[in-house]
């Protein structure tokens, strides 16, 4: 979606029409993983145990064909509905394509506990990219409104749901005793949790359209990208790390946390490096020159600090089955989170609002880890996250006394990669001579 962003935002060429196409993606974005409710995980996790793969499918069985059952129905009623309420029909389109989504984040689940990585990428891409630039087709050859642009979306979308059955083979959840309450059992008890999750990833514009002036949610919308591209990397890294703890136990287990929490927390300050460093390119590129907005770009990438502590301390609470525990987490850090933005959103302050939000992904990141580290063999030292969060906020408070001007975005975009280029070197040389002397 924010690769096209520019594309969109010049064919659409109107704010309240790209807020309100920014609001139907962000429906599907929050809506799909709330409506999943944690058991994609659990469908990896299954797979490692007894008869596994056979009670992942029924699993994948029931979240794939109820997803797409109640998407279609919910949908119905909504634009049934909005004939007489006056509410957007595009939002009854999203609904539709959040049901389908469901079928490609349980085939994910599979794939993933497979190890087949070029298909969980191929429905990654045909499921976003894929799918908004259809949407974008559409919308260019049918007319600029956000209804024709997420009717092709939702096409794209289900052909990827219907690829994704077609390579993993959900199965029908009602051949396997007890399943379906099993998949209950372990989906509401997550629910608060991916709930509040997703409205700590992206809630902020459903709080500006709430209580700041008109089109500020829509701004924030422009640069969000920031947040959601830093957190998207994480989460697609994760999926190679959630096989290495799930699939191990006791001291092995251990060693494997303690390599993920190293790996996440530095590569979180790359990514906050090589964000902030391209914000003030990107704003110019993205949203239309508005450099009031690029101090807000710069601090977004924040989020991944805590993110990072937070999906490998999740992912042990997920192996260890102990996920009670994210209905207490997520929601109290979602409240504190809200009381934090809420000055910031009256003030219409952007930037304010997008540092409220990486100071509530800090708060998750470390209850989570309180909670995790006591399911492990010894110790889980924090001393990389720490480093990681200070050298972070440094260079974040360092650029944000930049210029805004584009020469000045031209030349941090560049240095930004030279950085990152040289810690990666820094990195292969380093393997390279452990290897070496091993």
């Amino acid at each position: 979606m924010f690769l096209l962003q520019p594309i969109t935002l010049r064919v659409l060429h109107d704010d309240v029409k790209w807020q309100e196409l920014f609001l139907s993606i962000s429906v599907i974005q929050v809506g799909v993983v709330l409506a999943t409710a944690g058991l994609p995980l659990e469908i990896t996790n299954s797979w490692y145990d007894k008869d596994g793969p056979r009670r992942s499918r029924a699993i994948s069985g029931f979240l794939s064909f109820g997803g797409a059952f109640l998407g279609i129905a919910v949908a119905a009623a909504f634009l049934l509905l909005s004939t007489v309420t006056g509410w957007a029909p595009v939002f009854a389109l999203a609904i539709a394509a959040l049901g389908f989504q469901a079928s490609v984040l349980s085939a994910q689940a599979i794939l993933r506990a497979q190890g087949r990585a070029v298909r969980f990428v191929v429905l990654s891409l045909m499921s976003s990219m894929g799918a908004y630039g259809i949407g974008l087709l559409v919308m260019v050859i049918w007319g600029p409104e956000p209804f024709d642009f997420m009717l092709g979306y939702l096409g794209g979308v289900v052909a990827t749901a219907l690829l994704a059955w077609s390579w993993t083979r959900p199965s029908n959840p009602f051949r396997i005793p007890g399943i379906i309450g099993e998949s209950f059992r372990i989906g509401l008890p997550v629910l608060p949790h991916t709930g509040a999750l997703m409205l700590l990833t992206q809630g902020m514009p459903f709080l500006l359209a709430l209580v700041a002036a008109p089109g500020l949610s829509g701004d924030y919308g422009k640069v969000q990208i920031f947040v959601l591209g830093t957190i998207s990397v994480l989460n697609a890294l994760n999926n190679a790390w959630v096989t290495s703890i799930m699939s191990t136990r006791g001291a092995a287990r251990t060693v494997q946390v303690h390599k993920i929490a190293r790996t996440a927390s530095w590569i979180s300050v790359g990514l906050v490096v090589l964000a902030g460093s391209a914000a003030n390119l990107v704003v110019h590129l993205m949203a239309q020159g508005k450099e009031s907005l690029i101090p807000l770009a710069q601090v977004m990438p924040l989020v991944g600090i805590g993110y990072a502590l937070y999906l490998t301390a999740c992912t042990l609470l997920f192996a260890v089955r102990e996920t009670w525990w994210l209905a207490i987490l997520s929601p109290l850090a979602l409240i504190v989170g809200i009381a934090i933005a809420v000055m910031p959103a009256l003030r219409g302050d952007l930037t304010l609002a997008g540092l409220a939000s990486a100071m509530s992904f800090l708060l998750l990141g470390f209850m989570y880890y309180l909670v995790a580290k006591r399911h492990l063999e010894g110790h889980w030292p924090l001393r990389d996250f720490v480093i990681a969060a200070v050298v972070s906020a440094a260079y974040v408070a360092a650029i944000e006394l930049l210029p805004r001007d584009l020469l000045t975005g031209l030349i941090t975009c560049c240095a930004g990669l030279i950085l990152a280029a040289a810690a990666v070197a820094v990195v292969v040389l380093k393997r390279r001579r452990a290897r070496s002397a091993a």
